[in-house]
């Protein structure tokens, strides 16, 4: 008991000190100017890509999960394209001042941030919440996934420095030293803290919300991909391959149930299988079904998050080749009595039939309603009338067309989606925003409005 009672005494005190030295650097941010912060900002940004190869190797050793190639990817995407997307934006003083209207538009920091981040995307998380902080002149702490614990500190040392090399305070951003649940709740409950950036396990994020602060978290995504009877199927099935073998899975965006029109079924499959995609034979289900998904949970098993689909299949006890690129079994439809139907965070993909477009369009909603709600759906089509449905009918914040969902959710390459690596999924999906988090998230907008020289 009084062990007990020493480490929660030693988790507040750290705590208070963390929350503390950000106070301290809250007070200087508040005086910085906006070229001031650019300044920091880019070479938090430079310093960052300069590292992305070195953290990625660091990543894929320390976490066991991914991929090098894709890990320095995501590097890229946080330390380049947000920047670029994020750089000339005005977050210091009036951003905005309309002599017709009489409104002024005063921007102000939120205050101190908790940052939560996953196993999945360590480095890349890290560094884009610390860019929208630093933007936005919020000091923030950061509890790491206890499994990412080394990397991820690494990352932080070397932005943490870049920016206050260039001008920032110290402490603007901190971390957990010794991670822990205990230490994590400690941060996000602090009366100190003003919000939350929640980007981890539904359990977090629900931990997240439950705190009474504003909390900026995410829902899980069960995404559904549906190939429609107009699509370029050779399109359709090469975007399906880059999304879901990207770092093996792991991205929430990633589809994992795809459904296909009855009238190009064979020639989709036939495709899918020319670009490296084993298709599980009927005796190999059941196995690969004990495999991926803890079934007492009815949710994908941790271990299979982010490895290949070869070493997945050993763990099924079946051979496949070395070099497949995804996993694919087919299902005769989407619930609860069809496990791998839920969200597998892995490159194991779902394979189902649809009769016409309809029941194609009701087959994604039944996968976001298994665990998606509000997150992404994808479609393949060149019909205009068919995209209008889609978009009408589906509960989903990204209805992406025509693009890789992992690439096309994240804003990478392939659309103008804002880049972003935490993905709100609205009311649907519990949470408070309904789109790719951005640096006015951690604003406090002043409205500034002056009388009418003529009143209404």
């Amino acid at each position: 008991m009084l062990k007990e009672i020493d480490e929660k005494t030693d988790v507040q005190q750290s705590t208070d000190r963390l929350v503390f030295n950000a106070s301290l650097a809250a007070n200087r941010l508040e005086v910085m100017d906006q070229e001031q912060i650019d300044a920091a900002v880019t070479a938090l940004a430079h310093a960052a890509h300069a590292a992305r190869g070195m953290l990625a190797a660091m990543a894929v050793e320390e976490t066991g999960r991914g991929n090098y190639r894709d890990k320095v990817a995501k590097n890229d995407f946080a330390a380049k394209n947000v920047y670029d997307f994020i750089k000339d934006d005005k977050t210091v003083g009036i951003i905005n001042d309309d002599p017709v209207s009489g409104v002024m538009k005063v921007a102000e920091p939120v205050g101190i941030i908790a940052g939560v981040t996953p196993v999945t995307n360590p480095t890349s998380t890290v560094i884009f919440n610390a860019m929208l902080a630093l933007k936005t002149r919020n000091p923030i702490i950061f509890g790491f996934h206890p499994f990412a614990q080394k990397t991820c500190v690494e990352t932080g040392r070397i932005i943490r420095d870049a920016a206050i090399a260039a001008g920032a305070p110290k402490n603007w951003m901190q971390w957990i030293k010794q991670p822990s649940l205990a230490a994590t709740e400690a941060l996000m409950n602090h009366k100190g803290v003003a919000t939350i950036i929640a980007t981890g396990g539904s359990a977090m994020v629900k931990s997240a919300y439950s705190t009474g602060k504003p909390a900026l978290g995410v829902g899980p995504g069960n995404v559904p991909c549906f190939i429609e009877k107009t699509a370029d199927v050779k399109q359709a099935v090469d975007d399906v391959i880059t999304s879901k073998s990207f770092d093996n899975g792991m991205i929430c965006a990633s589809e994992s149930n795809l459904i296909v029109d009855d009238s190009i079924y064979d020639q989709v499959k036939t495709e899918l299988s020319a670009n490296r995609v084993y298709f599980t034979k009927p005796e190999q289900v059941s196995a690969l079904e004990k495999t991926v998904m803890n079934l007492k949970k009815q949710a994908v098993d941790p271990k299979v998050a982010g490895q290949t689909p070869w070493q997945i299949a050993q763990w099924a006890g079946f051979d496949i080749p070395v070099d497949t690129k995804v996993l694919a079994v087919e299902l005769d439809g989407i619930g609860g009595d069809q496990p791998l139907s839920r969200e597998k965070l892995s490159p194991v993909l779902a394979v189902i039939h649809a009769k016409n477009t309809q029941v194609g369009f009701n087959l994604m909603k039944r996968s976001l309603a298994l665990g998606g709600l509000g997150h992404t759906a994808v479609l393949h089509t060149t019909d205009e009338a068919v995209m209008t449905q889609f978009a009408l009918e589906m509960t989903a914040c990204r209805a992406l067309i025509n693009v890789p969902s992992s690439q096309g959710a994240i804003g990478f390459k392939y659309d103008n989606v804002a880049p972003s690596l935490t993905l709100g999924c609205g009311t649907w999906g519990h949470n408070s925003i309904s789109h790719n988090l951005e640096d006015w998230d951690l604003l406090n907008i002043k409205t500034v409005a002056k009388r009418l020289s003529k009143i209404r």
